[in-house]
């Protein structure tokens, strides 16, 4: 029983309860409306072609009523029977103009959806396609750092090894020149002892 009155709270509180009543008032309203359009205009028109001076009235007699007089009464003695085609027209009249309107409204209602759809879609376009610049701008950017950062410690490593070849070649003539001095003073020496 509890899950029955929850699972009643979420069908009223979705909104169904509330769409549905404010249909059927419309339909009321609107049902009205059709009734008195087709009683005001179609009506009038109809009864000039059948001389009838309301379209409720037009009717096929089968059988006619018969009466008696009974005193100063009149008695019925035997009801009419009779089609009453003008009130069946006139519900189909009725039927049809709140079909068209309804096919109006829901013509209406679907082109004003479908343009909101797709004015959604232009609009979720827009922003992906903007968000996927701006991505790709930044992704470039990082590349373009990255490679700024690999030149750099790439130019970097490169001044080092030139500092080392240098520093090795420095190394390598202050050898040969000691050993170039040592040789003239060795030379010196012994020249010096003779």
């Amino acid at each position: 029983m509890k899950k029955l009155i929850e699972e009643f709270k979420k069908f009223i509180k979705r909104g169904n309860v509330v769409d549905m009543a404010v249909g059927v008032a419309v339909a009321s309203a609107f049902t009205a409306i059709v009734n008195a359009f087709t009683k005001g205009f179609i009506s009038p028109l109809i009864a000039l072609l059948t001389g009838e001076s309301n379209l409720d009235e037009v009717k096929l007699i089968i059988r006619p009523e018969v009466t008696e007089t009974v005193g100063e009464e009149t008695v019925v003695v035997q009801q009419e029977v009779a089609l009453l085609w003008g009130a069946f027209l006139q519900a189909i009249i009725n039927f049809f103009i709140i079909a068209l309107a309804l096919f109006t409204v829901m013509k209406v209602v679907s082109t004003i959806r479908a343009r909101a759809e797709k004015f959604s879609k232009d609009v979720k376009n827009r922003f992906s396609d903007e968000d996927e610049k701006a991505a790709a701008k930044a992704a470039a950017e990082k590349a373009e750092a990255e490679e700024k950062a690999r030149a750099e410690a790439e130019a970097a490593a490169e001044a080092e090894r030139i500092a080392a070849e240098e520093k090795a070649n420095e190394v390598e003539r202050l050898k040969r020149e000691e050993a170039l001095l040592t040789e003239i003073r060795d030379l010196l020496r012994n020249k010096a002892e003779k």
